[in-house]
């Protein structure tokens, strides 16, 4: 046998690359690279059985012989699988059975370092050596593509809010500044790995908590330190304690308007450090449902991880009190509320949409719009229960900062006469 070590670097959190590398939409994108339509089947949990099948139904008996969530899995594989017959005894199998493929995750700097270790018949060493490495380039880009970014309005402090949030969250840095003389007009950044937008757009739209964030804290320390940083300036929305629901949390707005929902909790538990969540109130009271169906119709690789209703003996009844469920990768949460909250969704949160053609550009725009939803301008617009989204394709941010002032101010004109982006124009304009 022969063991092989394979090595990446990945821009993206632990818990992203995990599920990556084992949920399946994912799963069976990274193992193409070993045959067309691989998948696995298992419960997934340690010490269960794992079946690593090809398009036929043959391939690999294993178990899954140590699992450390988000930071280590190890397979031991058993026997193979031939004509829907599990073979464990022949001599054929007994060469290999009881090699190990481990998988290690560990956090560096705001990203991941994934290391592989294969043990391997020797006669199949040169063919890992040349398709592991392709398969954890997929994994990679997969864990560093969010199709879904949420965006940041601000109103001329966007340096400071940056600022904030990156210190007060570990793991969090800015990852690069679009600046109109010596202001930040435009930003992206990072928290915990997770990437966000932002935009100094003036005082058109205020942030108000129809969108926070909530943040799974996995210390208590943690939970402090964030509290006591945000609410410096802010309000408290639900005073810092214990809950039903955790040990310790709290709901604040900070002092730029931004709502955060801190709770000590593990991410295991949610999925996501970061994950958005919109509060359905006023005339979109009772709407969460309808609007958790809307998102994961149209989004692929979308699921609903679970939805926690109002009792019988609560004025609400029957609406949603909590669900959260994932929009290719993202997730997010969805509540509704009676109260009679003074706030509704507006462009202060968007989420922006990232495209690589124009039948995506195309798809997003006309489902999002459709049965009562409102085209903007410059890929801008808002679905039927009022929250905002960006449909980008990938190319426009490169055009727009093209070394040629004069075509990146073409490509800038281009854009401000649109509604939804048409890509074939910001071409012309780029090379008119």
């Amino acid at each position: 046998m022969e063991k092989l070590h394979f090595n990446i670097s990945i821009n993206a959190p632990r818990h992203r690359v995990w599920q990556v590398l084992w949920d399946d939409a994912t799963y069976r994108q990274w193992t193409t690279v070993f045959a067309e339509g691989s998948h696995a089947e298992s419960d997934w949990q340690e010490g269960s059985k794992i079946l690593f099948l090809g398009p036929n139904g043959d391939g690999m008996v294993s178990r899954i012989a140590r699992l450390l969530q988000y930071e280590h899995m190890s397979f031991e594989h058993l026997g193979e699988i031939k004509n829907g017959v599990e073979d464990l005894t022949s001599a054929e199998v007994q060469v290999w059975a009881g090699a190990h493929e481990n998988y290690t995750l560990s956090e560096v700097e705001g990203g991941t370092a994934l290391q592989v270790e294969l043990q391997t018949d020797n006669s199949f060493a040169e063919y890992f050596m040349g398709t592991f490495p392709k398969a954890l380039e997929i994994v990679k880009n997969l864990s560093e593509t969010q199709r879904v970014t949420p965006f940041l309005w601000f109103d001329e402090r966007i340096e400071e809010a940056l600022t904030l949030y990156t210190t007060a969250f570990p793991n969090s840095k800015i990852l690069n500044c679009q600046r109109n003389g010596d202001v930040v007009f435009t930003a992206e950044f990072s928290l915990g790995g997770e990437r966000f937008a932002a935009l100094n757009g003036g005082p058109h739209f205020k942030l108000n908590p129809s969108i926070s964030f909530f943040v799974a804290c996995e210390t208590e320390a943690e939970v402090d330190a964030a509290w006591e940083r945000l609410v410096e300036g802010g309000s408290v929305l639900m005073p810092l304690a214990a809950y039903p629901w955790s040990q310790k949390y709290g709901w604040l707005q900070d002092r730029f308007g931004l709502s955060w929902q801190l709770s000590w909790d593990k991410i295991e538990n949610v999925g996501q450090k970061f994950t958005p969540s919109l509060l359905f109130v006023g005339e979109q009271y009772g709407k969460a449902e309808a609007a958790l169906s809307l998102y994961t119709n149209i989004f692929q690789n979308s699921k609903v991880d679970g939805i926690l209703r109002y009792p019988e003996d609560n004025s609400a009844a029957g609406t949603i009190q909590h669900a959260q469920f994932a929009l290719d990768g993202l997730k997010m949460m969805v509540m509704d509320s009676n109260l009679a909250h003074q706030f509704q969704f507006n462009e202060a949160v968007s989420f922006v949409i990232h495209c690589e053609t124009q039948a995506e550009v195309d798809y997003y725009w006309d489902r999002l719009t459709a049965d009562g939803g409102q085209p903007g301008r410059c890929a801008w617009l808002k679905d039927k229960f009022g929250v905002s989204w960006q449909v980008v394709p990938n190319c426009l941010p490169k055009y727009l900062q093209d070394s040629d002032p004069a075509k990146a101010g073409r490509v800038m004109q281009a854009m401000l006469s649109m509604g939804k982006i048409e890509i074939a124009a910001l071409k012309t304009a780029l090379n008119t």
